[in-house]
């Protein structure tokens, strides 16, 4: 069994430093050596100045390194932080030791450790209404341990209870009554504890305006109280039945139920819940016109009012609007109005808290998102074990997350060119084959009216050798020049040819500027590869006619004697 070392005290009454405060602890076993320390060091260190404060742990810190007990070391941490919470409230200091405790933890590969001074470190900063970070250090808190598993965490059930209080704290009930009755499956089947979480979710569900629920949860732990002869809770059961009937007007039963839970408030020193209790007994006995004794019970409400140390802002609001009723029943106008004034002023000061606490909530539900989504990467990267602090985690997984956004994008993207290109290549090339199909069409036709235009030649001959009127040799030249390349055959050829060879007629005039339009016909129709004859029956010239336009073209080309037209044409 162990036995605390007896104290030494200064003369201020505080401990004083004893060098072999902890040499009790090298025969304790090493499964209850944690919790010996703690107990030693609450006695006797906590109220120490620091510099004997500071000595003892180190002392301690050498015994667990002298005991190769890692997890006693671990715990050394967290005592460090534990006392500069006490003696200096929201510190630096404190949440450094913390954070030592952590990292110790994990460095060790002691997961249940590193979890449990997470929910350590969380309490820290709920205690101190850092509650955003509070809110971050219980998820990361409950993912760790869950890894560990629940049912291998010992007192689990309290550590959901105490996760429980800092939500139910904020409102946000949905997440309070989710931790307990996480908490309850770690409870004996009958207990005090028990009572408690089933009373504490009955409140959620009545501060949320469910009453049927919130009286089904309250008639269990009454019930419960009565089988364990918990009086106490039995009373605050009570209580909260009442209260119930309260807020639904029903007070013919719910005065008796007050009553009773008033007198046990007063009877166990519970003076909020006295004070709470009276306030709705004034509120009933005002409705009744009982207002002698509802002026007496408003006297004895505001000094337990001012007695208890916890906030009471809202009690002070109903305090202050039942003043303000009772001078209205007495007929005193002037005083009803001074007191509804405070009551109003009151009650603003509770609305701006109350939205101080809604926006925080607000900001806690955009934590939780974030660290659940942060608390998924780390399952994925293993890698992320190997950093000791959160937040070079943080900063890789943002940049992890970045990179993945950029990538995909730049994937997708990529593919969506792709797709692009491939389709605008088909149509393309479709649009290409198309206009090839068409001047091959249009430029056959042309060919076709070459021959028609051989057979109008030599019928021409016949005519005007049997006849010698110049009418009817006039009419058929003008039929013959219908078959032949004109200004609107040209035009429509040059709009097929432009489809299939887009940049010819731009190049030719920016390389060629002194080129007539007779000549670009010419050189088109090379483009085409025809031969002479071909190009002179759409041109309604001779075949040296040809020849003799191709030789001034070669001219005004300036091209060398070893120089081709049709090879210059073809690079066009």
């Amino acid at each position: 069994m162990f036995f605390a070392p007896l104290l030494t005290y200064s003369l201020d009454g505080k401990p004083i430093y004893r060098p072999n405060i902890f040499t009790s602890l090298k025969d304790t076993t090493a499964t209850r050596r944690v919790d010996a320390a703690r107990k030693i060091y609450r006695i006797n260190c906590r109220k120490m100045n620091e510099p004997d404060a500071i000595k003892s742990l180190d002392d301690l810190q050498q015994l667990a390194i002298n005991l190769d007990d890692l997890k006693l070391e671990c715990a050394i941490c967290d005592m460090r932080a534990d006392y500069y919470s006490v003696n200096r409230g929201y510190n630096p200091l404190s949440t450094k030791h913390f954070d030592r405790a952590i990292a110790f933890a994990k460095e060790e590969k002691l997961p249940l450790e590193a979890g449990i001074y997470q929910h350590r470190k969380a309490n820290y900063y709920s205690l101190y209404k850092q509650n955003t970070a509070a809110c971050r250090y219980y998820l990361l808190s409950e993912a760790t341990l869950r890894e560990v598993g629940f049912d291998n965490v010992p007192d689990m059930g309290t550590l959901f209870s105490e996760t429980a209080n800092f939500y139910y704290s904020l409102g946000d009930f949905d997440n309070a009554r989710d931790n307990l009755r996480h908490a309850l499956k770690y409870q004996p089947i009958v207990s005090s504890v028990r009572i408690n979480i089933i009373n504490t979710i009955g409140l959620t569900y009545r501060n949320e305006g469910q009453y049927q629920t919130a009286m089904a949860y309250f008639n269990n732990a009454f019930h419960m109280a009565i089988l364990v002869k918990d009086s106490v809770w039995a009373a605050i059961a009570t209580g909260n039945i009442g209260s119930i009937y309260f807020l639904q007007k029903h007070y013919n039963k719910a005065l008796p139920l007050i009553q009773a839970d008033y007198s046990q408030s007063l009877k166990y020193d519970q003076t909020l819940n006295s004070a709470i209790a009276l306030l709705r007994l004034i509120y009933i006995n005002l409705d009744q016109g009982k207002l002698k004794l509802a002026g007496l019970q408003l006297d004895a409400a505001d000094k337990l009012l001012l007695k208890t140390s916890e906030n009471v802002l809202t009690q002070r609001v109903q305090y202050y609007e039942l003043k303000a009723i009772l001078s209205e029943r007495f007929k005193n106008v002037e005083k009803a109005i001074v007191y509804r004034s405070i009551s109003e002023n009151l009650r603003d000061s509770v609305a701006k808290r109350d939205n101080i606490t809604a926006i925080e909530r607000v900001r806690l539900q955009w934590i939780m998102e974030k660290s659940n989504e942060e608390l998924k990467n780390l399952k994925k990267s293993a890698q992320i074990e190997d950093f000791k602090q959160k937040t070079i985690i943080i900063v890789l997984l943002l940049l992890i997350v970045i990179t993945a956004l950029i990538y995909n994008r730049q994937r997708l993207k990529a593919k969506k060119d792709k797709e692009l290109i491939i389709s605008e290549k088909l149509r393309v090339d479709e649009e290409l084959k198309n206009a090839t199909l068409a001047l091959n069409g249009y430029t056959e036709r042309l060919m076709q009216k070459n021959i028609l235009i051989d057979e109008i030649k030599t019928e021409l001959e016949n005519v005007q050798s049997k006849f010698s009127d110049a009418d009817i040799a006039s009419s058929l030249d003008k039929m013959m020049e219908v078959h032949i390349m004109t200004d609107d055959n040209w035009a429509q050829f040059k709009k097929l040819f432009s489809r299939v060879h887009g940049t010819f007629f731009y190049n030719l005039r920016r390389k060629y500027d002194n080129l007539s339009d007779t000549d670009i016909r010419l050189l088109a129709l090379i483009k085409l590869k025809l031969n002479n004859k071909e190009m002179a029956g759409m041109l309604g010239i001779t075949v040296d006619g040809i020849k003799k336009a191709k030789q001034r073209l070669r001219k005004k080309m300036n091209l060398s004697e070893d120089e081709e037209i049709e090879d210059i044409v073809n690079d066009l």
